[in-house]
């Protein structure tokens, strides 16, 4: 599905959920008014509720429509008793998405058009020397290979940025790059923070708050830093002072987190922890909404001008020979 048609969705489950509507009765109500793959995706959810499934154990078998990161948000909600609240956040996440991707396809509407006319102008004396229809197969293959990567690129990201959410090294590979890098971790510890808080909130011991923040946060990184973590923890350690050990959070993070457990305010902590973060992500995601098409119309300008270069340089190589022979 669409990121806003996902957005719309969750955020209707989440309002019927928190009038009172029980979860399968809101699923149903949803499914009557929505369409192709979403509607397999919540018959699916539906058939496993009444076979006595969890919320949580329903929602897993909702893929493709209900992402695995996604999964782990509204488990740790179901598991506090906040399915509405998780279902609102994971809604507003995508949101932002489905905004920021409609940004970017407007302003890229030009350079493309640019790219476009570009490829026919340069293809036009493919007609003088093999005819409308060579002129055709070469416009056809140059346009279709730029969708072609635009498209596969496209899938290719998706695909590894959920493999990253199991895959250490893929995950520090994403964060090694500028501005996407700490996009994805901004969003990941603002999901850990919120699924830690309405742990917390629902009276969940430590250690199945910290299970359940860590699979929720969709990073491998984390995932493993909660893992090396718990020992500590259960021996009696403090949690923030054990996360730091790991190396994992950024030192604001744990500076917040540790006032939050000295003082007994570490819910309120996290959810000003879990804020913070989420508006740093979506600053940067505005900075790649305004950079992307600006650096693709950089590249489309440099592609036309090593085209002319190479067409003057191979008429001047053609008028040379001439002269020699």
């Amino acid at each position: 599905m669409h990121p806003s048609e996902k957005a719309t969705l969750y955020h209707e489950l989440g309002r019927l959920v928190h009038s009172g509507t029980p979860f399968p009765k809101a699923i149903e109500m949803v499914a009557g008014f929505t369409r192709g793959p979403g509607r397999t995706g919540l018959a699916a959810i539906k058939a496993a509720l009444n076979r006595g499934a969890t919320v949580s154990e329903s929602l897993a078998l909702g893929a493709p429509l209900i992402a695995p990161l996604d999964a782990g948000v509204f488990a740790a909600g179901d598991r506090a008793g906040r399915l509405d609240t998780s279902l609102e956040h994971v809604s507003e996440y995508y949101a932002a998405v489905a905004g920021a991707r409609a940004r970017i396809w407007r302003q890229m509407g030009y350079p493309l058009f640019v790219l476009h006319f570009s490829f026919v102008a340069l293809s036009l004396p493919v007609v003088f020397t093999g005819g409308i229809d060579a002129f055709l197969r070469v416009l056809g293959i140059a346009i279709g290979g730029l969708w072609l990567a635009i498209l596969g690129g496209t899938a290719a990201i998706r695909a590894l940025h959920v493999v990253a959410g199991r895959n250490v090294l893929l995950d520090r590979l994403f964060r090694a790059f500028p501005v996407f890098g700490k996009l994805r971790r901004a969003f990941a510890i603002g999901r850990f923070c919120t699924a830690y808080h309405l742990q917390l909130e629902a009276g969940v011991n430590v250690l199945g708050s910290l299970e359940v923040a860590g699979a929720a946060s969709g990073s491998a990184i984390l995932r493993e830093a909660v893992a090396r973590a718990l020992p500590a923890v259960r021996s009696g350690g403090q949690v923030g002072a054990a996360l730091a050990g790991t190396g994992a959070f950024p030192e604001p993070f744990i500076r917040a987190f540790t006032v939050g457990e000295e003082t007994g305010e570490l819910d309120q902590e996290l959810n000003r922890i879990g804020e913070t973060y989420r508006s740093a992500a979506m600053r940067r995601l505005e900075t790649i909404v305004e950079w992307v098409p600006r650096l693709l119309y950089i590249c489309i300008l440099g592609y036309i001008a090593w085209q002319i270069v190479a067409f003057y340089t191979g008429q001047m190589k053609a008028v040379h020979d001439m002269f020699q022979r």
